[in-house]
């Protein structure tokens, strides 16, 4: 894996995104990255005496402070750019010219990421950009201690934890792999018999374990957990994100051509927008 020479971190005037800013400058400062803040001010849709137009000197002076306060607490320097247009834009093209390796973005969690401004800008970057994404949805108080990887031990899986291993490798890592199994409805419709449904459901999991187990010979040590499943991945997977409360859940997607199908068709949207920890997603240019 390439190593973080470049970190963008697009910042709105919430206080999620001052905590995005505190993971950046963190990450930025542990690999010796160049840190670029970036803040774009939307233009108002509305036309009317009483709207006020938008003062972008002094939304960027307030910008500027904001930042200041926080890098000059670690020590680190930044460029800052304040720019006028499309958020999903103006930060797509950001970062393409600048050759940015690590986007931070900060929302609210699930229904900020799934309906609001900012959460929805998230989203169409995660698709656009083709580079690693870090949605931030806590307070930034510690390093992560634990990653939590859920994979479909698919290629890019595969790069999505390697990426994560690099970003942060003193990070603890477990991994999270749900299988196919069988259920007592389905063996009721199939007429299989309690003798029958335990022992597919035996070699069901022992084949899991050692596809994982090989999955994880790749990628590095970490422990390995699995899920039986029949329909409800996104659930399953989601309910053990829950109570696991790992620091950083790690997701790596294959992505889709269509934006909508991006963000309601897979698993790893899913858990995008429903996780309540912070998220690592990469989606690779190879759609």
């Amino acid at each position: 894996m390439k190593n973080i020479k470049k970190i963008l971190v697009a910042i709105d005037r919430s206080a999620m995104a001052e905590e995005a800013l505190k993971r950046a400058i963190s990450i930025a400062k542990e690999k010796e990255a160049q840190l670029i803040v970036m803040h774009v001010v939307e233009p108002s849709f509305i036309e009317s005496p009483f709207v006020r137009p938008i003062d972008e000197n002094k939304i960027k002076k307030e910008v500027k402070m904001r930042v200041e306060k926080l890098t000059s607490e670690e020590d680190i320097e930044y460029v800052l750019f304040v720019e006028s247009g499309s958020a999903a834009a103006s930060i797509s093209l950001k970062v393409k010219n600048l050759n940015v390796d690590l986007l931070v973005i900060g929302t609210h969690g699930k229904d900020d990421i799934s309906s609001h401004y900012f959460g929805s800008t998230t989203l169409k970057l995660i698709q656009k950009t083709h580079i690693p994404v870090l949605v931030v949805k806590n307070e930034a108080k510690y390093a992560y201690k634990e990653m939590l990887a859920p994979t479909n031990l698919s290629d890019y899986s595969k790069e999505s934890i390697l990426f994560a291993r690099t970003l942060f490798d003193t990070t603890a890592l477990k991994y999270l792999h749900a299988y196919v199994t069988v259920d007592e409805l389905q063996a009721l419709t199939y007429r299989i018999s309690a003798d029958q449904q335990g022992q597919f459901k035996k070699e069901l999991l022992t084949d899991a374990h050692i596809a994982l187990e090989k999955f994880a010979k790749d990628v590095g040590e970490g422990e390995m957990v699995l899920i039986g499943y029949n329909t409800s991945i996104n659930e399953d997977l989601l309910d053990y994100i829950v109570r696991d409360n790992a620091g950083l859940l790690v997701l790596g997607s294959k992505g889709v051509g269509n934006l909508n199908s991006f963000l309601f068709g897979s698993t790893a949207s899913y858990l995008v927008r429903s996780s309540p920890m912070d998220v690592l997603v990469y989606v690779p240019v190879s759609t």
